[in-house]
């Protein structure tokens, strides 16, 4: 069950993130659903599912589909202090451009790491009743790097935990290096990335937005993560950090081979008592 899952989620998302419309749903809750009922139940008749004559079907949508559907509030988000503070203006630099994108109303989208309730996986989708505008960097007109409400929920653990000397492999958009940044308790921030021009963009329009106090703990290195990581052994000054970060995959698919590389070098070279936190780790170690 929990593969049929997976399933009908990436089918929604790979190929029809809009199938739900307002209009739709809004038939569905005028008989008295809710949005996540009518959602799940809209999503199943276009997946041919059919739960109130077939058992495993509807198995597929109560016990599995429906928990993981949260309709969402945009202001939980637009209060995030990187939204709030950091404003992105259009720009590129190559062939990769700074911008912003959309979620439309009732699009579904990722919103939290994998996870097993009571025997039973979750893998948790959001969607937002009216629109919703998110940074992003494009690489050849395609989207590559977001700070997407996904991003906000599964990096939160990290930046919860970032103290002292802090290490984060992948810049992106700067998200983690500014959460981090402006916590009283976290003394430096050192983000090694290897492409020019995402350093550039965020060097020349998002560094130059950071309180001062912040700005002034971040180091950027261009560099491979993984020779770097090799060469340092994690190291800052001859002193471990007391955190290391790593956030150099796009998705699960991309990501597991990466993550096996960084836990073989955490595993010869981690200090005690240092922390290393990776990316959407939970998710990445139920495909494991």
């Amino acid at each position: 069950m929990d593969e049929k899952l997976l399933r009908l989620e990436s089918l929604l998302l790979n190929e029809q993130p809009c199938l739900v419309t307002s209009d739709a749903l809004a038939e569905m809750t005028s008989l008295g659903v809710s949005d996540e009922m009518g959602f799940a139940l809209l999503l199943a008749s276009a997946f041919g599912l059919h739960p109130d004559q077939n058992y495993i079907d509807r198995q597929l949508v109560y016990d599995y589909l429906l928990p993981s559907l949260r309709a969402l509030d945009t202001s939980e988000f637009e209060t995030n202090a990187y939204y709030r503070d950091i404003s992105l203006y259009e720009t590129t630099f190559h062939n990769v451009a700074l911008t912003t994108m959309q979620y439309e109303p009732y699009q579904a989208f990722p919103c939290g790491d994998l996870y097993v309730e009571n025997g039973k996986l979750r893998a948790p989708l959001g969607f937002f009743r009216t629109s919703f505008r998110y940074p992003a960097i494009t690489k050849e007109g395609r989207e590559w790097m977001t700070v997407t409400p996904n991003e906000i929920r599964t990096m939160q653990s990290a930046i919860d935990a970032a103290h002292g000397h802090v290490l984060a492999y992948g810049l992106g958009l700067g998200y983690f290096a500014y959460m981090v940044a402006v916590k009283n308790d976290v003394e430096s921030v050192t983000i090694v990335d290897f492409d020019e021009a995402v350093i550039t963009l965020f060097k020349k329009n998002i560094w130059t937005q950071f309180p001062v106090y912040a700005s002034r703990k971040i180091t950027v290195v261009q560099q491979d993560a993984f020779l770097h990581a090799e060469q340092s052994n994690f190291l800052r000054y001859g002193r471990p950090y007391d955190l290391v970060f790593t956030d150099l995959w796009h998705d699960v698919g991309d990501g597991i081979p990466l993550y096996g590389c960084m836990r073989e070098l955490q595993q010869r070279f981690a200090s005690p008592h240092q922390q290393f936190h990776y990316w959407i780790e939970p998710s990445m170690k139920l495909y494991l």
